[in-house]
């Protein structure tokens, strides 16, 4: 009789794990992204988990809702869910816990996938009631930690702008700090972001500046933008210059407060500059243009005119958009060296009649063809700031949409008024300034500082193109 052949026992499949690792922010104490990988690959080789993939969150946040780690966890779901995976492994429950809808979601979607979120260092067994009692617990525990630490920096933030000073103590460009004296001007940075913003003031672009400053040897600090090869960007300079630091202003909830530091620059500075930066804004498009008057010329029929090279011999010319397109009137061209001259005959007429001015000893320079707006705009300042202030007063006597709503609004009209003072007392004071300078230097200046330091003064260039001559009138900013 035959002996039966015994049947071959199969071992069953190792479950597959997959690995999370998370860190708010690399510094120095902190669990490092190693010593978890360790203690999560010692824990899956001890209970006969394969690993089948890592997910890493680098200063990523457990605990705000709009953090980068959320989708990582929501992926690593998924892939329990489409089979890649049938667990995952986390360090600590306080690496994946600190937001408590989040985590209850995650637990859910996982009990219901018939999966388990495993702590490699916190033996909790998940399949039982007390052990999903004891999960909840722990990541309660860890949402409550997470709110106490929020309130902590919250209250030492509140401190530190009733003081004066930053939220945080990152690096600022332009100064040193240290804790007895806080932020004070570095000798070798500070300078030279002071000479940032008088030659941007002055016209040059701030792709000019980048090289300028790519030339030297300062660099830009941690907390502006990290570029990758540690040089400056036209992002990072702007955001150093907008963050308003140099001129003596904090930062809180998007408002300039005023500093406890020394300011680097002068009111009349700063102003200068938000009112070049706004400026600069609508003629984006035209910084690196290499036509001097790109942006401010307009046809007599009200259509832009832009500059190119045009015509048999190929000349810088500035034509009518719409003549062009539409055939709406014949001809619409002017060469740019026609422009050109009558813009400096302008400005010499206009800097003469200043120069004669303050020779006779006045002050203002001419009457004004319409009256002064600064009056009037300082007055409905003052209407506003009375708005926000009984807003402040009422706001638990209205409704938070309504109030919400009316906060938006009375800001918007606030920063509007604020931005045409500071335009009107800016464009005011440009003509000193800027007329002898770009007429002194008028054959050295590059095109883009020089047509910066026009559109200080030029509103508009109007012409009318026609043969033999074309007729150019241009209309300063303090034209009625």
């Amino acid at each position: 009789m035959a002996t039966p052949r015994r049947r071959l026992e199969t071992a069953p499949a190792p479950r597959r794990a997959l690995a999370l690792i998370r860190v708010s922010k690399e510094r120095e104490g902190m669990t490092s992204p190693e010593v978890q990988r360790h203690a999560i690959e010692t824990f899956c080789a001890s209970n006969g988990l394969s690993i089948v993939g890592f997910v890493e969150g680098i200063d990523e946040s457990g605990s705000r809702t709009k953090s980068a780690w959320w989708p990582r966890l929501d992926q690593s779901i998924d892939r329990v869910e489409s089979g890649d995976a049938d667990v995952i492994v986390v360090w600590k429950f306080s690496r994946t816990a600190r937001n408590r809808l989040r985590w209850a979601i995650a637990l859910d979607r996982m009990d219901t996938l018939g999966g388990a979120i495993m702590s490699a260092t916190e033996p909790i067994e998940s399949a039982t009631a007390s052990g999903k009692f004891a999960r909840g617990l722990l990541g309660e525990v860890n949402a409550y930690q997470a709110d106490l630490i929020g309130e902590t920096w919250k209250d030492a933030h509140a401190r530190r702008i009733r003081a004066g000073l930053p939220a945080n103590g990152k690096p600022r460009f332009g100064y040193q700090y240290a804790r007895e004296t806080g932020f004070t001007p570095d000798e070798v940075t500070g300078p030279v972001l002071r000479e940032t913003y008088r030659r941007y003031i002055g016209g040059e672009s701030v792709y000019s500046l980048v090289a300028w400053l790519n030339a030297g040897s300062t660099r830009p600090v941690r907390g502006y933008g990290d570029s990758g090869d540690g040089l400056w960007s036209d992002r990072t300079i702007r955001r150093v210059m907008d963050s308003g630091f140099a001129a003596g202003f904090i930062v809180s909830k998007g408002t300039l407060l005023p500093g406890a530091h020394e300011p680097l620059i002068t009111e009349a500075e700063w102003d200068a500059y938000l009112e070049a930066r706004g400026r600069r804004r609508q003629y984006r498009r035209t910084e690196r243009s290499e036509y001097l008057l790109s942006g401010m010329v307009w046809c007599h029929c009200g259509s832009k005119m832009h500059a190119g090279m045009f015509g048999h011999g190929k000349v810088p010319k500035f034509r009518c958009k719409d003549a062009h397109e539409k055939r709406t009137h014949l001809g619409g061209y002017v060469s740019e060296s026609v422009l050109a001259h009558a813009v400096r005959e302008w400005l010499q007429e206009r800097e003469s009649r200043l120069r004669a001015e303050v020779d006779r000893g006045i002050h203002e320079r001419r009457v004004p063809l319409v009256a002064d707006p600064r009056p009037a705009l300082e007055t409905r300042l003052g209407q506003i700031e009375r708005k926000q202030d009984q807003l402040i007063e009422d706001r638990h006597d209205i409704p938070r949409a309504s109030f919400d709503r009316l906060t938006a609004k009375y800001a918007a009209e606030h920063a509007a008024v604020t931005s045409e003072l500071r335009t009107i007392r800016v464009r005011a004071s440009a003509p000193v300034r800027i007329l002898p300078l770009l007429l002194e230097r008028w054959d050295d200046l590059e095109i883009p500082a020089k047509r910066e330091m026009l559109r200080a003064v030029i509103d508009r260039v109007i012409v009318t193109p026609q043969r033999p001559v074309s007729i150019v009138e241009i209309r300063g900013h303090d034209d009625g």
